[in-house]
């Protein structure tokens, strides 16, 4: 191989030798179908170009809550569709995109290390801030004689409706000047005039980056791009988001543009992010109410509801204290968003305090602090002076009129003042309940009074306060029943019924909770039964009715519902075989005291000494005695499990579900053995004694001083009696036959369609010491392993225990071929063939093998990422390839051409096709990969990718035809055909067509090759659609009656 051969990075597309010339800057059109989701930059770049955005980061979202990133900004690389990025060339385009690694020499964002120098002497370089640097968007370049002509006869053409044509001109235009956005715009109202919305937008995009520090375009592209996003919202709001991050980048005093940025994060679920333009905003424009109260909203959803408190604070102490005449913005509205914010407080008796404050300056009467002293009662807001008002000595009574005192407070305020005092009555009454409890009613009914009475719940005329405050009934029922005030929580509750609105599952859950509480259970019921009215699939209820009735002593009307349950959870887990069930009960871990299949509880064996005190000798003899007992009957479980082998052949499955319950006993008693799970899979088994347990916990570095040591000292005799004296056997049971009853369980419950109880099973066996260990065992685990992958059609189990393969038999070609074999019998979805894992792992696989064939000073300067090899010798020295491996190569190409990455896809093939160049196969890959490259939209010279394509196919074809199997033959036949088909060639593709049929029938009719692979439906199929598409009826039903009637 080259000296100078690299790993292609995935975000670059490079110019291969074998495409010819590429012209990457011919139009900005052929930057993707959809630029907002291939850009050449990830949204984590984009948030970096905001001067705020670092500070961004310590905004929580919420406490204790993960406060990692939102959803969207985990972007992933999709190396399938590597070769669909924007090209070196093309991404020019997008100004002063920051990269976001460093380059030799240069730090961040491309200025250089260490502290700015500013020039010295007249002409030198002027310093941060100087007069020689203009600040803003520079004046744009004067365009060239030939862009003002091409430009003006495409809106000519686009005023015509000569859509064809002004594209075209439009598209010279671009090429002449492409830093010009007026041609990008035109370009863009084109394809908006087609009907074309992602194709406009990909052309606005893009031609915004040809302004990047003008501000104005960029909000106009954001407000475009939301106007045209039409079904694909979430899409048009990232990119929204991204426009307005290069507005806040240049000017972060931007106003408007922080705002919608705000306000498209939130609608994103993006409250961390909002929140934090919130704050700024408030800095821009200290004591907004506007932007309180979105923020509100914001910090509410994260949980932080006490930083949106201090906020609202400090605005109302700056509203206090000026001029009441001046205040204009902060009304009755803010204040009830602010009394909001301290119900979810955590503090409601310091809640009380400012809300009655606020309150109070909202009503005019904010020099009044004479009734903070009064924080036990909220007298100051009843109805009436008498008689709790006129008590107070400061009071004086018709100096602000009824209006000012309790008829003035609005019922959204005094609802939640109520609901604070609520709160509180937990910790300032409990105490009075014990020395005053005479009191405690009278209290709470004057609370009620004062608050909550005030929306009439026993008021049912049409024109009563329900039908106008229905959420404040919600609130008022839903904070009674919080606190267990059932009975007056029900007052409030049971009219909200006839607002249908307000009416769902919580609401007749909170209802049916009261009712429970208080003993009605029928209510109670009846407010179940409305919810699995509406919901009848809904377990949950059904359960909280049989735990009612139970309560209730009454076992006949939960078993109604107990049957219900049973019936539910058998018709929802019948098509998985009740998989979960069986996974839970074969995993869970059985304590000693759990009762083992004979019915008496299971004691703690030789295998798990018990804890001090130390046992009597009587003690210790029992203990062996059922032991034994145990043993054996574990003995005769096998022993009945093998008897009932031998009869599986029968078409009754009743001797399998009865081998499986006592292999379920079988292996639940090995799985509690901690001797064979340790916590450390690495730790050997050497034995059930005390002393074999030291042994195994000893470190690797000691384990190697003491085998060292006895090297020394002891025979080759001495050590083979050692080995010999590690146990064999468990309760008189091989671990050969343990093996074969775990692996024989797994294939068993995949038949029967408990896949998940199976893989439970298996990866049991694979963690248990005594196999993990041992290199036969854990090999025919990984077959059982992949053999139940493939009865369940389990993709992405076939994969990941493939890996094992390629692993453990690494740079063995049959490792490679396995991996494709199992991937080609699964008959599910393939998505995990080519998925982001497999191809890291089989690009690690091609570097240690390419590493391994160069010198080792080549190694340091040519690999960044040195793979490793994971086969070692006997000394546990690495064992490394000798040679390239022709199926590994191939194997990388495949998965990249199934990711349509067809240009790398090339390089692997024709490293392969210098190795065999024989091969029919990579001739066959080889010709495939150019022409699916030439369909694709960011091919050049596709006639050339298409002759050369041909080329490998017809070599590929000739191969073929030399063949003696006729099988073979009829294979190149058919794919030849195809390959004419997909370019529309179908006169071209019919005579291999019609010569893949004549082939089955040389072989069709029996023989030594009837066994080999037919593809005659195939090309009868294809044949039927060519023949119906063209008209010609009576030949696709001769076709039909012939070939694919059964």
């Amino acid at each position: 191989m080259s000296g100078g051969h690299e790993y292609p990075d995935p975000d670059y597309v490079p110019r291969f030798p074998w495409l010819g010339y590429q012209d990457h800057g011919a139009s900005t059109e052929d930057l993707g179908h959809h630029p907002f989701s291939t850009r050449p930059t990830s949204p984590e770049e984009f948030v970096l170009r905001d001067p705020d955005a670092e500070k961004a980061k310590h905004i929580a979202d919420g406490p204790g809550q993960d406060r990692s990133p939102d959803p969207d900004y985990h972007y992933q690389e999709d190396s399938a569709k590597s070769d669909e990025l924007i090209s070196e060339a093309e991404s020019d385009l997008s100004g002063n995109v920051p990269s976001p690694g460093r380059g030799s020499g240069r730090g961040r964002t491309g200025r250089s290390r260490g502290r700015g120098r500013r020039g010295r002497g007249r002409g030198g370089r002027q310093g941060r801030g100087g007069r020689g640097i203009k600040k803003g968007p520079r004046k744009p370049l004067e365009p060239s004689y030939e862009f003002k002509t091409l430009h003006s006869q495409a809106t000519l053409a686009f005023l015509d409706h000569h859509y064809d044509k002004a594209e075209e001109y439009v598209q010279g235009a671009i090429r002449n000047n492409p830093e010009m956005f007026s041609a990008h715009a035109l370009l863009s109202e084109i394809h908006l005039a087609r009907g074309d919305n992602d194709r406009a937008l990909t052309a606005l995009f893009h031609g915004a980056h040809t302004r990047p520090r003008d501000t104005e375009v960029w909000t106009k592209v954001a407000e475009l791009i939301l106007e045209r996003a039409g079904d694909d919202r979430l899409s048009g709001v990232r990119d929204a988001i991204y426009c307005y991050n290069r507005v806040i980048g240049v000017d972060p005093a931007q106003v408007e543009a922080r705002y919608r940025r705000a306000a498209l994060n939130l609608e994103r679920g993006h409250k961390g992010k909002a929140a934090y333009d919130y704050e700024r905003l408030l800095k821009l424009l200290p004591h907004d109410t506007t932007v309180l109260r979105h923020m509100a909203e914001a910090f509410n959803e994260i949980g932080d509801t006490e930083r949106a408190i201090s906020h609202f604070e400090e605005a109302i102490a700056h509203y206090q204290s000026v001029e009441p005449r001046v205040v204009t913005s902060f009304t009755w509205s803010d204040g009830n968003i602010y009394a909001e914010l301290l119900t979810y407080s955590d503090q409601p008796s310091r809640g009380i305090a400012k809300l009655k404050s606020l309150c109070r300056w909202l009503l005019g009467r904010g020099q009044e602090v004479f009734w903070d002293k009064y924080t036990d009662d909220d007298r100051e807001f009843d109805a009436d002076d008498q008689p709790r008002r006129n008590e107070v000595p400061e009071f004086i009574c018709g100096k602000y009129g009824r209006s000012g005192y309790g008829e003035g407070l609005p019922l959204e305020l005094r609802v939640k003042l109520g609901i604070l005092r609520l709160k509180a009555e937990n910790s300032e009454f409990e105490e009075a309940m014990v020395t005053r409890s005479t009191n405690h009613s009278s209290v709470m009914l004057s609370y009620l009074q004062n608050h909550f009475e005030w929306l009439e719940p026993d008021d049912d005329r049409p024109e009563g306060k329900l039908f106008d405050y229905p959420d404040l009934f919600r609130n008022v029922a839903d904070a009674l029943c919080e606190q267990k005030r059932f009975d007056e929580a029900l007052r409030f509750f049971e009219p909200v019924q006839q607002v249908s609105d307000y009416t769902d599952t919580a609401y007749f859950s909170g209802m049916a909770s009261c009712y429970r509480a208080l003993g009605l259970y029928s209510e109670a019921e009846d407010c179940y039964r409305e919810i699995l009215r509406n919901d009848d699939g809904n377990l949950n209820i059904r359960v909280q009715l049989v735990k009612m009735f139970e309560d209730a002593d009454m076992p006949d009307r939960a078993s109604s519902y107990t049957s219900q349950i049973a019936r539910i959870t058998h018709e929802e887990l019948k098509p998985r075989k009740r998989a979960r069930i069986a996974a839970k009960g074969l995993s869970a871990e059985r304590s000693p005291d759990v009762p083992n299949a004979s019915g008496s509880p299971c004691v703690t064996s030789m295998l798990e000494p018990p804890p001090a005190p130390k046992p009597t000798k009587k003690s210790t003899s029992e203990r062996r005695i059922r032991e034994m007992g145990e043993h054996g009957e574990l003995q005769v479980l096998f022993l009945q499990m093998q008897a009932l082998k031998e009869k599986f052949h029968e078409s009754d499955d009743s001797f399998e579900l009865e081998w499986m319950r006592n292999a379920k006993v079988l292996i639940e008693d090995f799985r509690r053995r901690k001797v064979f799970f340790p916590f450390d899979k690495h730790v050997k088994f050497f034995g059930y004694t005390p002393e074999a347990r030291m042994k195994s916990t000893r470190s690797k570095a000691s384990q190697a001083l003491l085998t060292i040591e006895r090297q020394r000292n002891d025979t080759p005799e001495d050590m083979e009696s050692d080995n010999s004296s590690i146990p064999n056997e468990y309760c008189g049971i091989t671990f050969e036959n343990w093996l074969d009853i775990f692996l024989e369980c797994g294939l068993l419950l995949t038949k029967h369609g408990e896949v998940s109880s199976a893989y439970d099973i298996i990866s049991a066996a694979s963690r248990a010491n005594v196999f993990y260990h041992s290199p036969h065992y854990l090999f025919r685990v990984h077959v059982c392993w992949f053999t139940c992958a493939l009865l369940a059609d389990d993709a992405e189990t076939l994969c990941n225990v493939a890996r094992y393969f390629m692993k453990t038999f690494q740079f063995v070609t049959d490792s490679y071929r396995l991996y494709t074999s199992l991937n080609r019998l699964c008959n599910g979805p393939r998505l995990c063939f080519n998925a982001p894992p497999s191809q890291k792992y089989l690009l690690r696989q091609v570097k240690a093998m390419d590493n391994c064939l160069i010198q080792e000073d080549q190694s340091k300067t040519l690999f960044q990422e040195r793979a490793p090899c994971t086969m070692k010798d006997d000394e546990g020295n690495p064992i490394k390839a000798e040679e390239l491996d022709v199926g590994l190569l191939v194997l990388y190409g495949h998965v990249l051409y199934a990711g349509t990455s067809y240009a790398f896809a090339l390089n692997y093939y024709f490293r392969a096709y210098a190795l065999d160049p024989t091969n029919p196969m990579i001739k066959l890959s080889l010709g495939l990969a150019y022409i699916h490259y030439a369909l694709k939209r960011q091919s050049e010279n596709r006639h050339y990718l298409i002759m050369q394509g041909f080329s490998f196919l017809q070599n590929y074809y000739n191969d073929r035809q030399m063949s003696r199997v006729l099988s073979e033959r009829q294979e190149a036949e058919f794919n030849l055909g195809r390959a004419h088909h997909m370019l529309g060639l179908t006169h071209l593709a019919i005579p291999y067509y019609e010569r893949c049929l004549d082939l089955s029938r040389a072989f069709g009719g029996g023989g030594s090759q009837s066994y080999l692979e037919d593809f005659a439906q195939d090309a009868a199929f294809t044949l039927q659609g060519i023949w119906a598409a063209s008209g010609r009826m009576e030949l696709a039903q001769a076709v039909t009656e012939r070939w694919l009637v059964i």
